[in-house]
């Protein structure tokens, strides 16, 4: 059962956003918070999986939460779910570290296949978001001085993360272990020095070892 925590100040929105995930197979509510500084009270006595989490908030805002949450709990995983898709905010939550962003006007069936991807992969783009995300890369600057080799078996695990591929898919399709996918993963955070997942995609973007229009299953 996946454990998901909201935090977003808007009542209605909230309630309605628990009974759609609680609609959802294998996902539960079990923290709801107006603002970051309730949403930590409460992740001190209740374990979370995923966060999704509003940037607009009275008292300790989303950003700020964001790297509240990286620091104290950084095995969950955040989806950030707000109105705001601006450049710059995108940017800006990008480099915090964030596994996924998703935009209040998206289809809420869209929703579910974020937060399962959010799961398996580590991280998710907005497929109406990619003009914006290009963008961004095309302006991205890594904070990598020096080469990084990546090897083709881990260029195979990438390709395949991006087409939305599970880690246990990604084992069947190479012949090999989750738990070395899992090492392979790990690998390549470290080698361009990646938060989560979603910073190893985007560096792979941004130096053109893949293209934006990849990031979908064929």
């Amino acid at each position: 059962m996946l454990r998901i925590a909201i935090a977003d100040d808007h009542v209605l929105f909230r309630k309605s956003l628990k009974l759609l995930i609680n609609s959802f197979e294998n996902m539960e509510i079990v923290v709801e918070a107006t603002n970051g500084i309730e949403l930590l009270e409460k992740l001190q006595t209740v374990t979370a999986d995923i966060l999704l989490l509003d940037l607009q908030m009275p008292e300790m805002d989303g950003f700020e939460t964001c790297n509240k949450i990286n620091e104290q709990y950084p095995d969950i995983k955040i989806l950030v779910l707000t109105l705001i898709s601006e450049e710059d905010t995108i940017r800006k939550i990008m480099n915090m570290g964030v596994n996924g962003y998703f935009t209040k006007n998206t289809d809420p069936h869209e929703l579910e296949k974020a937060i399962r991807k959010l799961d398996d992969n580590g991280f998710y783009f907005e497929q109406n978001l990619t003009s914006v995300i290009e963008n961004i890369l095309n302006n991205y600057q890594s904070t990598n001085e020096e080469s990084i080799s990546i090897t083709d078996r881990e260029m195979e695990i990438i390709r395949l993360a991006v087409k939305e591929y599970s880690g246990k898919e990604i084992a069947d399709q190479l012949g090999i272990s989750l738990k070395t996918v899992e090492v392979h993963k790990r690998n390549l955070m470290e080698k361009t020095n990646a938060k989560n997942f979603i910073g190893v995609i985007t560096y792979a973007l941004s130096n053109q070892f893949i293209f934006i229009n990849e990031l979908a299953r064929e």
